[in-house]
């Protein structure tokens, strides 16, 4: 019986060949939708996996400027002289050694950066003559220093600006691409004794990579022997050529001596990297359980994840708008189906009834059927398999393309400033290297940092390539459609009576 089924089903399907081909090109054109929309969802949720471990968000202790002004208001009605308070305002910051301890949770941070500031005197070398009037302030704003807050410090201002930060990735301007290396390397928190000194700087003095030079600690009679590791230059219009960039704990030689506090000096600009946007809250609640003493020193943690949230919200739009074509294609592919098989089994009706009357039940009529659809099905599948994946990166490209358009006209409306973040500090050289297709660093690959920075206004591309998964899911999605398309025709049949049948055909 069932090889007769199957050679009946052949039969049919070569004698309609006009409904065959019709068939086909219905289950070949749902076929490929089908695969787009599930190779898309594939894809998206790739990507988002990979967002989230490489912009994971930021998390930064700072000062709570709101508790501070709380109690700035109660000093004041406590009858505070307004001038003196002011005066003697300084910003809560993180020592050293509570930084290094938030970011010992590898479990939540992949990388953290942290800054010193400070003057110093150039001794016996020459600075270079600026019209700026943030000389010797270290840049714009006229920004104070820890070691630098009290009147006396102020008389002790030097003429050369130290800059610590752990890494040289996390200067802003390497991130705004104002300030590149022209000779030497960059430095990293393990490059102790080093520094990087402008053009400017180093043609004045005669100073090259490699060489060694001597600027004096404002505090003491004391100098710091630092060697040359490299040149920069900067773009930036209001740069202080006077500027020396090294590591923290280099930097950290220029306070004095309480600042300095035995090596547990304060920090300033702490921001500490996310493995996974998902665990920022969570880290967040368990930097507050750990460390109280911030809150009781007025800081505050604050979460951004606007970098991971931007590009989640393209991603995500592709993965919305294909499980959206996906239910639509199968509900449309259903009712056409069964549209057309109706219509066929009652073009049959009077094969159906010589097979009922013949002994042949209503079961086997109605498997017949589905094993001509399972043929014509599996044709039009095995054909989308080969033209689905052209069509799935087609369409995700093209909704990423109108996302990108969206941000860009939105930031225009914003008058041109970056997103969230983009001013922020960058990822540190000792991190794991990441080359895809980013710019590296002088001496070594693409650091995190950099990929973070650069990856800001990187093109979001999908890699949509169908696994053998999704052809699986292509193949189960469609006889799912085809069990779905028989049910109303099956139960036409078994409503069928062959005499009936017969005698009306007659």
């Amino acid at each position: 019986m069932f090889k007769n089924m199957l050679k009946r089903s052949w039969l049919s399907i070569h004698r309609k060949l006009g409904r065959t081909i019709v068939l086909t090109l219905i289950f070949f054109m749902m076929a490929n939708l089908v695969l787009a929309a599930i190779t898309i969802k594939t894809a998206v949720g790739a990507q988002m996996d990979y967002a989230k471990s490489t912009l994971g968000g930021k998390v930064t202790v700072q000062a709570d400027m709101d508790s501070i002004r709380e109690s700035q208001k109660k000093e004041m009605e406590s009858g505070t002289d307004r001038k003196e308070m002011f005066g003697k305002m300084e910003r809560p910051q993180v020592s050293v050694t509570t930084a290094n301890s938030i970011a010992a949770y590898t479990d939540y941070v992949k990388d953290y950066s942290y800054e010193v500031s400070a003057t110093a005197n150039s001794n016996e070398l020459e600075v270079v003559e600026t019209s700026s009037k943030f000389q010797g302030m270290g840049g714009p704003g006229g920004m104070s220093f820890p070691g630098m807050t009290k009147t006396s410090d102020a008389e002790l201002d030097g003429d050369i600006t130290i800059s610590g930060v752990n890494a040289y990735a996390y200067i802003s301007g390497v991130q705004n691409e104002t300030l590149k290396i022209k000779e030497g390397d960059y430095f990293d928190e393990d490059t102790n004794d080093s520094a990087l000194i402008s053009y400017e700087f180093a043609e004045l003095n005669g100073l090259s990579v490699g060489d060694e030079f001597k600027i004096k600690n404002i505090y003491s009679t004391s100098s710091v022997k630092l060697k040359v590791i490299g040149i920069y230059d900067s773009s930036e219009e209001r740069a202080n050529a006077n500027t020396v960039y090294m590591n923290t704990a280099t930097a950290a030689k220029f306070l004095n001596d309480d600042d300095y506090n035995d090596g547990n000096y304060d920090v300033s600009n702490v921001n500490y990297y996310m493995v996974n946007s998902e665990k920022a809250d969570e880290f967040v609640a368990l930097i507050n359980e750990k460390f109280p003493e911030l809150a009781e020193n007025k800081m505050k943690i604050s979460v951004d994840t606007s970098e991971y949230d931007a590009v989640a919200s393209s991603v995500e739009s592709v993965g919305s708008f294909a499980t959206t074509i996906l239910v639509i294609v199968i509900v449309a592919a259903v009712i056409i189906v069964t549209l057309i098989v109706t219509l066929n089994v009652r073009d049959r009706r009077y094969e159906m009834g010589v097979l009922l009357s013949l002994g042949a039940n209503k079961v086997n009529v109605v498997a017949q059927i589905a094993t001509e659809l399972i043929i014509v099905g599996t044709l039009g599948f095995a054909l989308a398999s080969l033209s689905g994946t052209f069509l799935a990166k087609a369409m995700g490209q093209g909704i990423i393309d109108s996302q990108t358009k969206s941000s860009q006209q939105q930031q225009e409306k914003n008058f041109g400033r970056p997103t969230s973040g983009s001013r922020s500090s960058s990822r540190s050289g000792n991190m794991p290297s990441m080359s895809d297709g980013m710019p590296s660093m002088p001496g070594q690959d693409t650091n995190m940092k950099q990929f973070m920075a650069n990856g800001r206004n990187q093109e979001i591309k999908l890699d949509i390539n169908a696994t053998p998964i999704d052809f699986l899911l292509l193949f189960v999605t469609g006889y799912v459609v085809i069990i779905l398309a028989l049910i109303l025709p099956s139960v036409n049949i078994m409503r069928y009576q062959p005499k009936e049948i017969l005698a009306g055909k007659e």
